[in-house]
């Protein structure tokens, strides 16, 4: 449970780190301009995280992309998978594993968050040494807590543990990121 804690602080923080920066805010205010026809932009989200982790001072290692073989026992459709990120941080041996979403409808963001723990979770376990649980960060637009709150713990999945998660409304945006 203490490395549950660590972890989901630890996410938490880069996350609310990357969305204070001045160009990330910039560029979100440009994607809710009316005017903008870029509806999907999840890879730059994910391009300009991974530069932001490279260059931030907790952070000794990342890998992108990392591919995993699914237990077939368990995934039925699917013989591998990737993972986004796995994030070291300094003075840790091991990685979390992390993914990343972005959809405009906040209740489309969740669900694919929840998919992902979902596929987290079919990966065959001699595969993963992490031992680390799957964090998911996603971006949406602004809804109300209570909104968001029946989105995550009213899903179809599995439980979430409210402790471990978190909504936060990006400052001069109508974008929140949520981590869980």
């Amino acid at each position: 449970m203490k490395q549950l804690k660590e972890d989901f602080e630890f996410v938490l923080q880069l996350a609310k780190e990357f969305f204070v920066q001045d160009e990330i805010v910039q560029k979100l205010q440009k994607f809710k301009n009316p005017k903008c026809e870029i509806k999907g932009w999840e890879i730059w989200f994910q391009v300009e995280f991974a530069l932001f982790l490279q260059d931030h001072a907790q952070v000794s290692e990342i890998e992108r992309e990392k591919k995993f073989q699914m237990d077939m026992r368990k995934s039925k459709e699917k013989t591998s998978c990737s993972i986004d990120f796995f994030i070291r941080q300094k003075h840790k041996q091991s990685f979390i594993p992390l993914e990343l979403k972005q959809d405009a409808a906040a209740a489309a963001c969740i669900r694919h968050m929840l998919r992902d723990i979902h596929k987290f979770n079919k990966i065959r376990n001699t595969t993963m040494s992490t031992g680390r649980s799957l964090w998911c960060l996603g971006v949406h637009e602004h809804v109300s807590d209570d909104y968001m709150a029946r989105l995550i713990h009213e899903n179809q999945y599995f439980k979430l543990d409210p402790k471990f998660t978190s909504t936060v409304a990006i400052q001069d945006t109508d974008f929140s990121f949520t981590v869980f």
